[in-house]
């Protein structure tokens, strides 16, 4: 199966191994600690002959944490893909740390262009500014409509902390999250009390 991953890279120091769980049956986990939780869920689902290709979303600051996280996601997956017997390949996409349209318009023009026609396509949204959820939907959105994709799974690791220690971490499934904005665009009413009482029946299927 050809594989698309496409990870928000966190800028913060010292990422630390979690174990996460899961309380859905449609996201197994590896009872091993990983940093991302996108790995703790593929370390469970990869097959031999998977190829994948990860896109490694970087914001680059004043610091340089990013580029061990980089490398900390690659030691990660790549284990996991030679205990299974898979392929993987890795695209570092880096922008600066900035909010102007430009970067933004200039970070989805390259998420697209590296995402793989025709592949299954999963997201990890944990980390990373707020501007990279949005700018990754956009970017699936893309790829489900037009680059014949499926997407997959859209993961997001909720960790819960005391003080600066993480005492607990769960993933968490926002595909559905993915759906409600997709669901929204799809609305064609022009009367806003119609509009409303739509998007709340199709919440209500």
């Amino acid at each position: 199966m050809k594989r698309t991953i496409i990870c928000n890279i966190p800028m913060k120091e010292d990422v630390a191994l979690k174990e996460f769980t899961s309380n859905d049956d449609s996201l197994p986990v590896s009872n091993d600690a990983y940093r991302y939780a996108i790995n703790s869920f593929l370390s469970q689902v990869l097959k031999s002959g998977d190829e994948l290709k990860a896109i490694l979303l970087v914001k680059k600051d004043g610091n340089s944490f990013y580029e061990k996280n980089v490398e900390d996601f690659k030691d990660e997956l790549t284990d996991i893909c030679k205990s299974v017997g898979s392929a993987s390949e890795y695209v570092v996409v880096d922008t600066v740390f900035s909010q102007d349209k430009a970067t933004h318009a200039h970070l989805l023009g390259r998420i697209i262009d590296e995402i793989s026609n025709d592949s299954h396509v999963l997201a990890d949204i944990t980390y990373g500014p707020k501007d990279l959820p949005i700018l990754v939907f956009s970017a699936l959105f893309f790829a489900e409509n037009y680059l014949k994709c499926s997407i997959d799974n859209i993961v997001y690791g909720q960790a819960e902390f005391k003080g600066n220690e993480v005492v607990s971490a769960k993933i968490c499934d926002m595909i559905p999250l993915y759906c409600l904005s997709s669901l929204s665009s799809s609305i064609n009413c022009d009367d806003p009390e119609k509009a409303r009482q739509m998007i709340k029946t199709l919440l209500s299927i």
